[in-house]
């Protein structure tokens, strides 16, 4: 995504587009939530009708002086509004339950790869890397959740299953855990957010072609996540700080 203006990025970690994980994973996006106050946001417009603004998906939109959606705006809800339309057993954290789904992805892990080397074909090993990455994103969700505490309330009990989940696929746990709780105190913001990263449209505009293809596509994409697990290491340096209270 291009911004078009400096000016427009006070809002912008209120953007539509920064509130999709509330609907997913509320548990996660208000964990630390409870302390913060409600920013008086309004509530939306279900009924369709236009009040000032573009209504999308039944929902008032605001929209700037040209007559276009304007993503740095505020949305139309209130914080509360939507902890409230979420049931309460959404909020219980189980250890038991988040335990048993690490339980059941691990066996599932080694059950395609004993099915894989059983079978041992040229057809059945590209659908065995596909299944298998799949598989590997699950083990790198759960780690996600124990890096934002939803997995339990033991932070202990976190930290070690999140360490060893993150370590099987390679991702330095704590470092990734620091650096993703930087990403969401800055939720949609364009100049603080580290995984959303869009170009003002000045400096878009001034990229040459091949610079264009080289950030947008094939091959630089194939090194985004190799350079960040170097940064983040480099940045936070590994677990050894985090034992000792320094992070």
């Amino acid at each position: 995504m291009v911004v078009e203006s400096k000016e427009s990025h006070a809002g912008a970690r209120w953007s539509v587009f920064g509130m999709r994980q509330v609907f997913s994973r509320p548990s996660l996006f208000f964990s630390n939530w409870s302390a913060e106050k409600d920013d008086g946001f309004r509530a939306p417009s279900l009924d369709g009708e236009r009040k000032g603004g573009e209504v999308i998906n039944g929902v008032d939109h605001k929209v700037n002086k040209e007559g276009e959606f304007d993503p740095s705006a505020p949305p139309p809800f209130r914080i509360a509004e939507i902890r409230a339309a979420i049931p309460k057993h959404c909020w219980v954290k189980n250890p038991w339950r988040s335990l048993s789904y690490v339980v059941r992805d691990v066996l599932v892990v080694f059950g395609l790869l004993a099915v894989a080397i059983y079978l041992d074909s040229w057809v059945v090993w590209p659908l065995y890397w596909a299944a298998q990455g799949t598989m590997f994103w699950a083990l790198f969700v759960l780690g996600h959740d124990c890096g934002h505490g939803s997995f339990s309330d033991n932070p202990k009990l976190n930290s070690v299953v999140g360490h060893i989940l993150h370590s099987s696929i390679l991702v330095p746990y704590h470092g990734w855990r620091i650096s993703h709780r930087t990403h969401h105190q800055n939720h949609g913001h364009v100049e603080n957010d580290e995984s959303w990263v869009p170009l003002p449209e000045k400096i878009f505009k001034n990229l040459d072609d091949a610079t264009k293809t080289l950030r947008f596509k094939v091959p630089f994409p194939m090194f985004a996540y190799p350079l960040y697990l170097v940064r983040i290491n480099l940045l936070f340096l590994s677990h050894l700080r985090v034992c000792l209270g320094i992070l």
